[in-house]
Order: C-alpha cells, then sequence, then structure tokens
C-alpha cells in the first residue's frame, strides 16, 4: 500500500502528514530533532526540511551546495530489518537556502530514519546525525528553519576521514570525485599520514585479565564494542561485560583522540552533562591535566584529558566492579600510562553507517 505524503511544508501539512502516518500503526518513528529552532515540538521524520547553508568564517550565503536527504525504512513484524531507503538532493539557491520535499511514500514499511548531509567542494562537510570533528551526536539540527554553518577545509584534513564522514554514497556519490582522487593519493601516500589519521585502538589501555585481577567481580568479561559511536581515527570503545550480570558488574572505555582545543572541549561537555561530575581538585587523584568524577545511581565514572596529545579517556564502572572512587582511580592509574600507545594500524577507507 502506498501512503502519499504533501509535498510541501506548513502546519497543515505537518497535521495531515502525522494523521495519515499514525492512523497505521507503527509507520513512523518519533524525531530526534525539533520542528524549529525556537521548539521542542519534535518535528517529522517524513519532512519537507527547510534551511540556509552559510559561510562559517564570513557568514554569507553558500550557493550551489548539495543537499542530501536519506531515509530508512524497516520491514517485518514482529521482528524488524532493514526495509528500503529513499533520497532526495537537491542544491542551495543564491541566498544558500534549501528544500528538501518530504517522502512520497513509504510503501507500509517504518519509517525509522532520516540524516541531512550538506557538501560544498573545499569545505567540511556538513551531517545532521553527527559532527565531523569528534563524531558525537549533533544536537542543534531542526526540521524547518535549519542554519547550517561549513567551515573551509584546512590542508590537514584527511580527505580519507572526511570521505568516511559524509558516507560517500547515494546520489551524492558524482559529487565526490575530486574528493576521491585525493582520498585516494592519501591512501598511497601523496600525503604524509600523521599519528593523528591512524585509527584509535582502546583495547592496549585495559585487558579483560587485569580487569578482573583488579576487582571483586566474579567469572570473565565479554570484551565488545560500545554501539554509541564506530571506531575511527578519533574515536574509539570498550565494553567489559558480565554476562548474566546487570550494568552493576560492568566497566566501559571510552577514548578521543582530538586537536588540543576540541579535546578540552570534550572534558568540559563531561564536566557539564555526566551526572554528578565534579573536577578533582586536589593534586593527589589526579591523572592528566584535568580529572572528573561522576556518578549515577550504581555507576562510577572518570574522566581524564592529557592537553598536549589531545587525548581524553572516559573510564565507567558498576559498584560491582569498583565499588568506591578509589577503586576507579586506581584502574585509571594503570590506564593512564599506555594513552601514548592508542594510535596504531593502517588508514582504511570504510564509509560510516547510513541509513538503510
Amino acid at each position: 500500500m502506498k501512503i502519499p505524503i504533501p509535498p510541501s511544508g506548513g502546519k497543515i501539512t505537518r497535521l495531515l502528514a502525522a494523521g495519515v502516518l499514525f492512523g497505521c500503526a507503527g509507520q513512523m518513528l518519533p524525531a530526534p530533532f525539533p520542528a524549529r529552532p525556537d521548539t521542542v515540538v519534535p518535528g517529522l521524520l517524513v519532512g519537507p526540511f527547510d534551511g540556509q547553508v552559510l559561510d562559517a568564517a564570513t557568514g554569507k550565503p553558500i550557493e550551489g551546495a548539495y543537499v542530501l536527504g536519506s531515509w530508512a525504512m524497516e520491514a517485518g513484524d514482529p521482528l524488524r530489518g532493514p526495509g528500503a531507503a529513499a533520497h532526495e538532493l537537491v542544491r542551495t539557491d543564491s541566498d544558500g537556502r534549501y528544500q528538501v520535499p518530504a517522502l512520497a511514500e513509504i510503501r507500509g514499511r517504518r519509517l525509522a530514519r532520516f540524516a541531512l548531509i550538506v557538501y560544498r567542494r573545499s569545505y567540511l562537510a556538513y551531517r545532521s546525525d553527527r559532527r565531523f570533528e569528534d563524531l558525537e551526536p549533533r544536537h542543534d539540527f531542526s526540521q524547518t528553519g535549519n542554519r547550517v554553518l561549513l567551515d573551509p577545509i584546512g590542508g590537514d584534513v584527511s580527505h580519507v576521514r572526511h570521505l568516511r564522514f559524509i558516507g560517500a554514497g547515494g546520489p551524492l556519490l558524482p559529487q565526490l570525485e575530486s574528493e576521491r582522487i585525493e582520498a585516494s593519493q592519501e591512501l598511497a601516500g601523496a600525503k604524509v599520514r600523521t599519528a593523528e589519521h591512524q585509527p584509535i585502538d582502546a583495547s592496549v589501555l585495559l585487558s579483560a585479565d587485569e580487569l578482573t585481577a583488579a576487582t571483586p567481580s566474579q567469572g570473565a568479561f565479554l570484551v565488545e564494542k560500545l554501539s554509541d559511536l564506530p571506531t575511527s581515527d578519533s574515536y574509539d570503545s570498550i565494553h567489559f561485560r558480565a554476562p548474566g550480570q546487570t550494568e552493576r558488574f560492568d566497566a566501559a572505555l571510552r577514548v578521543w583522540k582530538l586537536p588540543p582545543a576540541a579535546a578540552e572541549q570534550r572534558f568540559l561537555r563531561d564536566l557539564s552533562e555526566l551526572p554528578g561530575a565534579h573536577e578533582a581538585m586536589d593534586p593527589q587523584p589526579h591523572v592528566g591535566d584535568r580529572m572528573l568524577f561522576a556518578n549515577e545511581r550504581d555507576i562510577l565514572a572518570i574522566t581524564a584529558l592529557d592537553r598536549t596529545s589531545g587525548v581524553v579517556v572516559r573510564f565507567t564502572c558498576g559498584l560491582g566492579v569498583c565499588p568506591h572512587e578509589e577503586a576507579a582511580t586506581l584502574l585509571m592509574r594503570r590506564i593512564w600510562p599506555r594513552i601514548g600507545r592508542i594510535s596504531s594500524g593502517p588508514l582504511h577507507l570504510r564509509a560510516p553507517e547510513m541509513p538503510q
């Protein structure tokens, strides 16, 4: 069954779209972004979408930027899996404005995700779901009235990493030919690849055997990746999971390697966002240049910053593993001398997951 969606915006269109979609049970998941920048009312995954693209340095509109809207749908009931994908590619006008029409139909599937990508040659690309500098989720995207600030791409930016961030697929692929050539030259050695551009390997910081020996938890840990972000040249994670137990008996590591200013901002975000976060002011427990403790119910967290290398490490553990801050600090002291080992291995050109 095809479900038509009006092609243009406005309150009536939004109400009609919501009524049609939600009239069919489970046809559309809630959007993680607001309808407008000035409201907390959720937007609609189906669209339409509009906004303006500006040069971050000058504030001037960017004409001719490519704007790709990408929807992901799921199929199957009760077990759901990837169903289909839909794309809409438009370009900005002389005022830098774009309009992505609403998705025309979902064909009985469930609309699960939407992502917006903005690309203009010589600028760092924009994604509605994550930021380029640290791959953290983006929280300033809105369905309508969205404002996109593009930074000029610097000479030290890896084109391999940039392509991986963009996704390098779908209707946008033909527009990325020059970017692909530069990435290929980089992989072939035409561009010097510094340690900053190497994939991070967080597993060198702490092993499951060390964690088991250093804590009172019983049994072996399963070592997995956390599901929040993919491994990249600026982020990696490890999840030490105790089978059959609650999170109280788990531990995890998150590691960022960023430019020094961005690393400081990453630390400050943890200080402002983690529950009960407070900075360690006593020099005695310090690890790194700055260190904080946080806690929420049965989980303790420590984040430490090394300004020189741009490394930020967040270690979290349940009270069944670390019964108090001192136990967590001892483990962080074991981890910290190894932070110089985290960049290793060859570069791989691998696109991030796109909505499917």
